[in-house]
Formats: structure tokens, C-alpha cells, sequence
């Protein structure tokens, strides 16, 4: 018999925003079909709605989701954040007796500051259908560091941290990337990311490029994605007179807040001219700046929020396209690929020409090496093989 789950997203699955947080979440929810587990997803939508979405296609709205885009005018902008902040992004009063009634064996939650109207549905799920197991994912464990970033983000936090305590506690699991056995007094279990290869189509074979194109993709390029090790080795490899060009491409909001710093570093290294600010890119266009690029610029800087692990969703699309990439230690999937060039966790710059050497051996065994670095991967990597202990836990229940 077929274990029935409700994975709560706070992200809208059909908008455009965070588009590899949207992936995600579809390809877990199609692992959990595929291993026996019927998947309903909850997630805001437009109109104030929230959307119950089920695995045969059936969808019921409820009222209950709020407004989170920009609002004009100083004063409706701080009551909006002092809102969301304070209540959360999502109602559950109208949606909950439903949610109830369905008889879910467990609910799949990714964390999301809470507020207090989630506090307030678990505690009425757990009084009202205490067999319900609650899973709750943790993307990464360094949540207060990364909010510590911007002075909005930063006082949501500072408002939520009793309540995420309460969201921990409520919580019969932790599902982690790390390897910790116990969080926050509740059993840990451990799910690397993984990707849903069927959705990517591999690049085709690759001709000896000029210039050789480095591809960075962000959604909000952040200081732990350690993009100025790059620039800073591009500053030096270009004041080594090289004939080899090469040209760094961004592809992240335009208004994150890291970009006026690498802009600023670019131009110190006098590589202005040879990184681009990109902007963002539709799901079409970005499959067509992987066409042009040869070398992936995985996430080399977590230890600067103190994380050893480094399980990018984003390590993942590149090995999806078949892309080489570049990243620090801490994810074990990759280290001993021949496609992927690993540097050691900490601030020296990228050397650029050891790079091109590692990315030149490539080319000159197979020019087709985008379908060989796949196909190594794709098994290894799927949602239903890094799922599988998350499963374990919900058929056992």
C-alpha cells in the first residue's frame, strides 16, 4: 500500500523566481512517486492563493498566501516585511481541516523561516494526527550566517529564532547534507542533493575553444560562492601576458548583494573586459549559455560561512549537461571525477593556467566528453538514489 505524502514549499512552482529551488522540489516530489510514496505538493501561487497540487493532476486552492513581492513607498514596504516576518508567508487556517481529513502519513517540510502560522499547523497537526511523521529539511545548517548578509533578512531571523526552535521540535526528523547522526535533539538523515538528469539535455561535442568561456550561475550571488577567487586568478594569469584568452561569465541577479564588490575587484585586476555581469537567464536561455561555455564554476568558498560539506545543486546541473567544472572540497560525488577540477578549501586565488591544462586534457582524449561525464554520473546522482535513506524512514513509519 502506497504511503501518501505533503510536501509544503514556500517557493510558487510556477513562477519564475529561484528556479533551481523549483527543480528541486519537482524532482524530489517525482523520487517520491516513483518509490511508492503518492506526493501532493503545497505551495503559494498569484491571487493570495495557495495551490494543493496531487499527483493525478487534481489541484485545490485556498486562501492564505501572502503578497511577497516589492511593494512601493518606504512605509508599506516595512509593513509588509514586518508581515511576513512576523506571521510567515503562508496561512494554513483555511487548508488545515483538509489537510487533516486526506490522512497523510507524512509531511515533507523545507526549511523556510517559519513565522508564526506554520508554528501554529504543526502544533495542530501534531494534536490532531500525531502518527503523521514531519520531516523537515535543512538545505544548510548555516541559516543565521546567511542572513546575517542584509539588515531585512537579518531581523526576520532575529524575530524567527524562538519559533525555529519550535519548528525543530516538531519535527520527528532532520533530513541534512551534512553527516550528523543527531540535530537539534532529533534523528538526522543524511540526503546529498541529486537531479533530475531527464529534464537536461547533454551538450553536444566540443570543438579547442577561443577564448575558453568559465561559467558561474547563481540565482543571488552570494561571498561563499567564491566568485573573486576567480577574478583575483584572472588578474594574475592576464598580467603573465598569456596567449590563451579567457572570458568569465556571470550569470546572477544584478542586484545581489555581491555584485557591486566583484564588479569593483574586476576592475582592481584590470579584468573588467573579461567578466561579464550576465544577469539572469529563462531555463532556455541558460541551456544556451551552457552551449557556449567550457569550464563550470562550481561553489569554491562555504568554509566562509564554516561548511566542510559542499553538496551544490548546481555542481549537479553542470554534471547533468555534461559541463566540467571546478569546485572546493567536501563533495564526495565528484572528487575523483576526471572532469572535475577540486581546489582546497580556502582564499588563495584560482590558478587560472592550472585550470585551462586540466580543462585542455580533457579535450584532446574525446571531444565528446559531455556525454561520457554524464552517463558516469547519472545514476549516482538521481533523486532516487540520494533519496533512498528519506524513503526508508516513510516506509517504515
Amino acid at each position: 500500500m502506497k504511503k501518501k505524502l505533503l510536501y509544503v514549499s514556500n517557493v510558487d512552482l510556477k513562477g519564475g523566481l529561484i528556479p533551481g529551488v523549483v527543480e528541486k522540489i519537482k524532482g524530489q516530489c517525482a523520487a517520491f512517486d516513483r518509490n511508492n510514496i503518492e506526493t501532493a505538493v503545497l505551495y503559494p501561487g498569484k491571487e493570495g492563493e495557495i495551490t494543493i497540487a496531487h499527483a493525478d493532476g487534481s489541484k485545490r486552492s485556498y486562501k492564505g498566501a501572502r503578497d511577497t513581492g516589492l511593494q512601493q513607498g518606504f512605509l508599506n514596504k516595512l509593513k509588509q516585511h514586518l508581515s511576513l516576518a512576523w506571521y510567515g508567508s503562508l496561512n494554513f487556517d483555511h487548508c488545515a481541516e483538509d489537510i487533516l481529513a486526506y490522512g497523510y502519513d507524512a509531511i515533507y517540510l523545507r526549511f523556510y523561516l517559519p513565522g508564526k502560522d506554520l508554528i501554529h499547523f504543526l502544533k495542530k497537526v501534531r494534536q490532531k494526527s500525531p502518527g503523521t511523521l514531519i520531516l523537515l529539511e535543512y538545505p544548510t545548517l548555516n541559516v543565521g550566517p546567511l542572513m546575517k548578509t542584509d539588515k531585512a533578512r537579518w531581523i526576520s531571523y532575529l524575530i524567527n529564532k524562538p519559533r525555529i526552535k519550535h519548528m525543530n521540535a516538531a519535527a520527528d526528523f532532520i533530513i541534512t547534507l551534512t553527516k550528523d547522526k543527531v540535530l537539534f535533539d532529533k534523528p538526522a538523515v543524511f540526503m546529498p542533493n541529486g537531479f533530475e538528469f531527464s529534464a537536461i539535455k547533454v551538450l553536444g561535442p566540443v570543438q579547442p575553444p577561443d577564448p575558453v568561456v568559465l561559467i558561474g550561475v547563481a540565482s543571488d550571488c552570494a561571498h561563499y560562492h567564491g566568485y573573486d577567487k576567480i577574478i583575483k586568478g584572472l588578474g594574475e594569469y592576464y598580467r603573465n601576458n598569456p596567449e590563451q584568452h579567457v572570458e568569465f561569465r556571470i550569470i546572477s541577479s544584478l542586484i545581489g548583494h555581491n555584485m557591486a564588490a566583484l564588479r569593483k575587484l574586476a576592475e582592481e585586476e584590470q579584468v573588467q573586459d573579461r567578466v561579464l555581469f550576465c544577469g539572469t537567464r529563462t531555463k532556455a536561455e541558460l541551456a544556451g549559455e551552457y552551449q557556449q561555455s567550457h569550464i563550470g564554476i562550481g561553489t569554491l568558498a562555504l568554509h566562509r560561512i564554516g561548511l566542510m560539506d559542499n553538496y551544490s545543486l548546481k555542481h549537479r546541473e553542470y554534471a547533468a549537461f555534461g559541463l566540467p567544472f571546478i569546485m572546493s572540497l567536501g563533495d564526495d560525488a565528484f572528487e575523483d571525477s576526471p572532469f572535475v577540477f577540486t581546489v582546497e578549501r580556502d582564499e588563495a586565488p584560482v590558478d587560472i593556467k592550472r585550470l585551462l591544462d586540466f580543462y585542455q586534457g580533457i579535450v584532446r582524449k574525446d571531444h565528446n566528453y559531455p556525454e561520457k561525464f554524464r552517463s558516469s554520473m547519472q545514476q549516482k546522482l538521481s533523486w532516487d538514489t540520494q533519496m533512498q535513506q528519506v524513503f526508508s524512514v516513510i516506509h517504515k513509519r
